[in-house]
């Protein structure tokens, strides 16, 4: 038997088809907490002129207002400040803002081995649909860190309805700045995620679940990863950033505003949380 297996004729060499769409290099790079990407082509970076930046900075002065109009408000569930890692907050103001449009909805399973840094990175990967030649992404430990408070605050309520529920679900919003051979555009991508893994199939035990952001957490230098598989639910909305024409100064967009104007936008964006 093993005769034959060794001795099989090997399937004839095909000739290699040049492929038909080959990327361009893009070099990324992130703001101190990870919540804003900017990617460019090594031609635009180039040829980055007052317009196209001024295009990226209305990105950073919208997270900041919204961000300010998040952590003033208090959630009624809890009786304290909504936090940035609120899921439903940021869905409300992203909805209310009148400068997105939500482009996608998708609700999959991402699956991994490994413990700390490395599924840190792998999971941010998988939902930005993007490889980071980076050995570690800083900012990961934090942005779960943040998801986690969320989750223990959720679960000290009880009794809660689930409207209540909504307003107490965890998450992490990315907006993502792109730059391609000149071409400018603006997203943004808001992620929730179940903590706790799940079954994918029927072999696998509860021993073999475990809390993402527990494992996250871990030293990778001090625990081993076990090469247990595990299975965590995702849910991913995509949003189009509008360029905010109708606020004031025009095509100027956010960046310009006068603290008045951006005090007002701010208390705009508060009103729309708990819609």
């Amino acid at each position: 038997m093993f005769s034959k297996w060794f001795s099989k004729t090997a399937p004839p060499i095909q000739a290699t088809q040049q492929p038909i769409y080959t990327p361009i290099t893009k070099h990324y790079v992130f703001n101190e907490t990870g919540n804003i990407m900017l990617c460019a082509t090594a031609d635009s970076i180039q040829s980055f002129d007052v317009d196209l930046k001024s295009a990226f900075v209305d990105i950073s002065v919208f997270f900041a207002a919204m961000t300010k109009a998040v952590t003033s408000t208090i959630n009624p569930v809890t009786g304290k400040p909504f936090s940035i890692f609120n899921y439903q907050a940021v869905k409300n103001i992203l909805a209310g803002s009148g400068l997105f449009i939500e482009t996608n909805v998708e609700e999959g399973t991402f699956s991994h081995d490994g413990v700390g840094s490395s599924l840190g990175k792998a999971l941010f990967q998988h939902i930005l649909n993007r490889e980071f030649s980076e050995k570690q992404l800083p900012f990961a430990k934090s942005m779960f860190n943040g998801m986690q408070y969320q989750s223990a605050r959720a679960a000290e309520q009880s009794s809660m309805s689930e409207e209540q529920k909504k307003l107490c679900r965890s998450g992490s919003i990315f907006f993502i700045g792109e730059l391609l051979m000149g071409v400018p555009q603006t997203s943004a991508i808001l992620l929730s995620i179940e903590p706790q893994s799940v079954a994918d199939t029927l072999s696998d035990t509860k021993s073999d679940w475990q809390d993402l952001f527990s494992l996250v957490g871990l030293d990778e230098t001090r625990h081993q990863a076990k090469h247990i598989v595990r299975h965590w639910k995702f849910k991913k909305r995509t949003y189009l950033f509008v360029p905010p024409q109708f606020i004031a100064h025009g095509v100027a967009g956010l960046g310009d505003l006068a603290n008045a104007d951006f005090e007002e936008y701010s208390r705009t964006l508060a009103q729309s949380i708990s819609k």
